[in-house]
């Protein structure tokens, strides 16, 4: 806050809507009719001000708000309440200006000094920050009954108050890790999991793209973006010995692209951001609002000091009440360019101290940056006391174990994705999985499986047991045994996705039947890299006919090992597990496979290798596109189950796209020893077409293949054929084409897609290369 003078009089109050009561940060203030003695409301539109002489008259402006003027009584020093009425004139104003419009000169150099002003530029800094989420039910009429109802309901409480405590270190460009020391919710008891300054907006307003709930918007102060965004100098006024210029934005019209709308508050000081209100100018069903406020240290860099996010799910859980939460991040002990080393930071880019729900109340008094009011204290007391009586910890431990295809019941996990199968030659698969979870002990646990086939009338089964060693590391390792079906071709990196409900494995029906024993270890070094290495005794018996005598019952000891890499993804402790969020850097996997001819009675000496790499780039004003690149090699014959096949989707009775597949190829049309797949598509997004009701999503597709036997098939793989030219196909998503309203919370999208096989393997009739698909998705506008 800026204040001119020290002396006699003090002035503080706050600044809010006089329709929705809510705060408005930054508006402008003058006092005594002298635009010298100014001052801003704050974040959370507070202001305070001090002046030798009596303050006898105030005036406060807002863009968008009509200004308003207050006489003071020159014995108020506190709680001046200022509410100001949403102006309807001001935004139906057209603005023409002779030459360039001046905002755009300013914000040409707010792009010019972005790289120096953008505070993940620094080298290095650390801070500790308070973070406040307040819960609450918010009327969507002006219903006086329904008011009252809702606050009799409410008692004077919350609905919900979060409170967490963390400490950053940060090592440019992108090395970042966020300890939460603290962790408090209303309810819980023992709440091992928090809200971060940035978990709903960036830490600085100055990438090319700002992503907000999963969604990539336009940044107004990003090269090429001011040809699409309506700019205007709201204001101007002096802030100590520089000039603050306050300037809207929002997309111009029929500018179809993913936009925001709000006001910058730019400082001449160089030309950085001061303050920054921002939200999607096109609502869904869940809207945000992002505020941020700058400070100057040491007079050389612009860097957060708060940063504040209002979340509303507009119509959950009624069409006339909504939700809203409102949280409050507050940056402190801010120090810059320190000395910092790599090696001292954790895997884990945000974990949780041991310590962190045991907190007292001096650490939490010390913490705060304001004191709880009553009505949080309340909310405290009774969710507290109601959590306890109905155990609302068990409700995380559902989440988490959701998450995890898992449900707890006591000590023990069920397995969905050993409980929900269906495939082919199995039909319905009944039965479950079981394991004993953390409750009966951390450090391991035992269990297994059964399912028995509708369809072909057996049972499968498996046990084993998990030792967790270290777990900093990711050290554990594994023993079990297991009677089970293993889809030929997926002996590779894809027996490693263990997922329910895939539509890829209905449409699979060639298996082999294994008896396998195995023991692995997994662990995480050089904090990117996962390895997952075992050794492997497994009798195959195959339950097709497309096999070569010699091989219709095998026993192969191997030892494998997949190694997976992400370059710098995100890894977040939730509860007591972490989780990866994606990675803009592409990731890698590589597997290897090897046979030991009589370790174990085994009967086969091979070698098999497979790499994929894979990622999406987000591409300013063209969308997202997205690569999977596929190699596989075996350097001898093997039986058909371990070469490579199964890459086809196409099954007329399962009309559903499958990722990283061939569309139009029939599921094992091709068998190779050698392979490389290209699969490759571009996402625009509704950049193509968006109308007020109909906002369909388009995306190109162009997948590509190879693949050669060592040897020519032999009569029994005559079922099979040979990629040695390129398999080409090209595909057209037109996804949302219907939206489906789920509980007002998002829309359930069905789009169609549909994809041409071309080149040498293009069959004669143009029909027959044709086919048409089903998509799914789920937006939340």
């Amino acid at each position: 806050m800026t204040a001119y003078g020290y002396g006699q009089h003090a002035l503080s109050g706050k600044v809010f809507d006089v329709n929705t009561l809510e705060s408005l940060a930054f508006a402008n203030i003058i006092f005594n009719n002298n635009p010298l003695l100014q001052t801003n409301s704050d974040i959370n539109g507070n202001f305070s001000f001090k002046l030798e002489n009596d303050i006898t008259f105030l005036s406060c402006s807002f863009v968008g708000y009509d200004a308003k003027q207050m006489k003071i009584d020159s014995t108020a020093n506190e709680n001046i309440l200022v509410g100001l009425k949403l102006s309807v004139n001001t935004l139906n104003e057209v603005s023409i200006y002779p030459g360039e419009n001046p905002a755009i000169r300013i914000l040409k150099k707010v792009i010019e000094n972005k790289n120096s002003n953008n505070p993940e530029n620094i080298a290095s800094f650390s801070y500790q920050c308070y973070n406040k989420l307040i819960a609450d039910f918010k009327l969507n009429n002006q219903n006086e009954k329904d008011r009252f109802a809702l606050e009799k309901f409410m008692k004077g409480k919350h609905l919900m108050v979060m409170e967490s405590v963390t400490k950053r270190n940060f090592i440019a460009p992108d090395l970042s890790e966020e300890e939460v020391l603290g962790s408090k919710v209303s309810g819980f008891k023992n709440p091992m999991f928090a809200s971060v300054a940035t978990e709903m907006q960036p830490f600085a307003f100055y990438q090319d793209d700002i992503k907000l709930l999963n969604i990539h918007y336009l940044n107004p102060i990003s090269k090429g973006s001011l040809k699409k965004y309506k700019l205007r100098i709201e204001d101007t006024y002096m802030r100590d010995q520089d000039t603050v210029f306050v300037i809207s934005f929002k997309p111009y019209p029929k500018k179809n692209f993913e936009g925001l709308q709000g006001l910058l508050y730019i400082n001449s000081n160089k030309y950085a951001l001061q303050n920054v209100i921002a939200t999607p100018y096109e609502k869904g069903t869940i809207s945000l609002k992002i505020q941020q406020q700058y400070q100057l240290i040491d007079g050389k860099y612009w860097f957060p000091e708060q940063l504040n996010y209002v979340l509303q799910l507009e119509q959950y859980p009624e069409k006339n009440l909504g939700i809203i939460m409102e949280g409050k991040s507050y940056l402190k002990n801010i120090k810059l360019n320190i000395p910092l080393r790599k090696k001292d930071f954790s895997i884990e880019n945000i974990h949780i101290a041991p310590d962190a729900t045991r907190k007292d109340s001096l650490f939490w008094n010390q913490a705060r940056n304001e004191k709880l009011d009553s009505k949080e204290l309340r909310t405290y007391v009774f969710l507290d006391s109601l959590g306890q009586k109905k155990h609302f910890d068990r409700y995380l431990t559902l989440v988490e174990k959701l998450t995890q295809n898992k449900v707890a019941v006591s000590f023990i996990d069920i397995d969905l994705s050993k409980t929900f199968l269906y495939n082919k030659y199995e039909g319905s698969r009944l039965g479950t999985g079981i394991y004993t979870n953390e409750l009966l002990s951390k450090k391991f646990n035992f269990g297994g499986f059964f399912g028995y086939g509708t369809q072909d009338e057996n049972w499968k089964y498996g046990y084993g047991t998990n030792i967790f060693l270290a777990k900093k590391n990711e050290i554990s390792i594994n023993i079990k045994h297991q009677n089970n079906l293993i889809e030929i071709g997926k002996y590779g990196l894809h027996q490693y996705k263990n997922r329910i409900l895939s539509f890829k494995d209905y449409v699979s029906y060639l298996y082999d039947n294994v008896h396998q024993n195995s023991i692995g270890i997994r662990f995480r070094t050089w904090r990117y890299l996962t390895s997952d290495i075992s050794i492997n005794s497994t009798s195959i018996k195959s339950l097709h006919t497309n096999v070569t005598p010699e091989f219709s019952t095998i026993r192969n000891t191997d030892i494998q090992a997949l190694f997976r890499f992400a370059f710098k993804e995100k890894i977040v402790q939730f509860l007591s597990s972490t989780y990866s969020a994606p990675s803009k850097y592409p990731i890698a996997y590589f597997f290897l496979s090897k046979g030991i001819k009589s370790l174990f009675n085994g009967n086969l000496d091979y070698t098999k290798l497979e790499l994929a790499v894979e990622q999406t780039v987000y591409l300013k004003n063209i969308g997202e596109i997205h690569y999977r690149i596929e190699a596989g090699y075996i350097d001898k014959i093997t039986p058909t189950g371990l070469r490579f096949t199964g890459e086809g989707n196409y099954d007329k009775n399962f009309p559903y796209v499958a990722k990283n597949t061939f569309q139009t190829m029939t599921r094992y049309e091709f068998l190779s020893d050698c392979y490389l797949h290209l699969f490759l598509s571009h996402n625009f997004g509704t950049l193509l077409l968006k109308t007020k009701y109909f906002q369909p999503s388009f995306s190109v597709h162009n997948n590509l293949g190879w693949g050669t036997t060592i040897s020519t098939l032999p009569k029994e793989l005559s079922f099979f054929k040979t990629k040695e030219k390129i398999y080409a196909e090209v595909g057209l998503h037109i996804d949302n084409v219907f939206k489906i309203n789920i509980q007002r919370l998002g829309y359930f999208g069905i789009g169609v897609a549909t994809y041409n096989r071309y080149g040498y393997y293009a069959m004669p009739d143009f029909k027959d290369n044709q086919v048409y698909n089903i998509t799914f998705q789920f937006t939340i506008k």
